[in-house]
């Protein structure tokens, strides 16, 4: 949201979202572990998050583009760098000759494939479904993003607009698991010991539109580009969601990217700087959102004593330090 600030499309994208004032963490007792202050957030950055339904998050993006910027229904297999320049090639023929290329291609991003192709994608050992539940939540919970913890699974949601709850819930599963046609009543018997609103959620959800996906990240990269082709997001150091941070780095990605750009005027001293610039901190994000989905979902009950007594306790100025981190714009 600051990087939007900046941009002049905050305005536009708040319209589309909840502005949360705070962030809840509790046992799947119901019992409070943590408790973030956004507001406080807000005071010290001048933005809040925003709970934003992603497809209503690129409309807002898009319509500030010029008509001709976006073509859609292309698939890149391969990038070639050639003499000044880079071919891109696409699954339909096509190619397109650039002088400089950014792969913003997410998680299984052909672009890096070309570039790293040793790079390697790291299961997390959870699998994650999702939805958006037509529901409209109570007042108490309208600007809250809570995340409950239970042995293996946990439950997370917030509230996306007025009859709109973007809901999630990892579980500890084997790659590839395939979701049961019982999806629904199959996630109401596995989460119906946690508090409310969790069955409200579930059963306000189509089960016909809940997904599954397992949860993987980008084991660290030494290097973010190569000749003039350079990655961005996902491409470059995709994290678990478990920070919610994916979408977020990939937009401080592209504002300092274009501020190395407009700096330095060959590409390599401009890919160079950005990566100085934006590399510590991604790399800090993909190792505290793998943690933290390990810490969230430890089934011995000694250890979930110890974790829980441990975030009850932990001192207001740690967490103030640590959102201060993830909040710092590095651009």
């Amino acid at each position: 949201m600051q990087v939007l600030e900046r941009l002049g499309l905050d305005d536009a994208v708040a319209r589309h979202g909840v502005a949360l004032s705070r962030i809840e963490l509790r046992d799947a007792g119901g019992a409070r572990l943590q408790h973030v202050d956004l507001k406080a957030v807000q005071r010290r950055f001048g933005q809040t998050t925003v709970s934003i339904h992603r497809g209503a998050l690129q409309q807002a993006l898009v319509e500030r583009l010029p008509a001709d910027a976006l073509h859609l229904g292309k698939t890149c297999v391969a990038v070639d760098e050639r003499e000044g320049g880079v071919r891109v090639r696409f699954e339909d023929g096509t190619h397109v000759e650039a002088s400089l290329v950014v792969g913003a291609d997410g998680l299984r991003s052909a672009v890096r494939d070309a570039l790293f192709p040793q790079a390697q994608l790291r299961y997390a050992g959870q699998t994650c479904y999702r939805g958006v539940a037509d529901l409209a939540l109570p007042d108490s919970l309208l600007r809250t993003a809570r995340e409950v913890w239970g042995p293996g699974q946990r439950f997370g949601f917030s509230a996306i607009g007025e009859r709109a709850v973007y809901w999630f819930a990892p579980v500890d599963a084997v790659p590839g698991t395939s979701v049961p046609a019982s999806i629904k009543e199959d996630l109401l018997r596995r989460y119906a010991s946690f508090p409310a609103p969790t069955a409200a959620i579930l059963e306000a959800t189509p089960a016909e539109a809940i997904i599954q996906t397992d949860l993987y990240d980008l084991r660290p990269l030494d290097r973010w580009w190569r000749g003039r082709v350079v990655l961005l997001g996902d491409a470059a150091h995709a994290p678990t969601p478990n920070l919610g941070q994916g979408a977020a780095q990939a937009i401080e990605d592209a504002y300092a990217l274009a501020a190395c750009l407009a700096r330095h005027g060959a590409p390599h001293e401009a890919f160079a700087a950005y990566e100085t610039t934006r590399m510590p901190k991604a790399k800090q994000i993909v190792r505290r959102s793998w943690w933290l989905g390990k810490l969230a979902h430890v089934k011995n009950p000694v250890l979930r004593r110890v974790r829980n007594g441990v975030l009850r306790h932990t001192p207001a100025a740690v967490q103030r330090r640590e959102l201060e981190a993830m909040y710092t714009v590095d651009a």
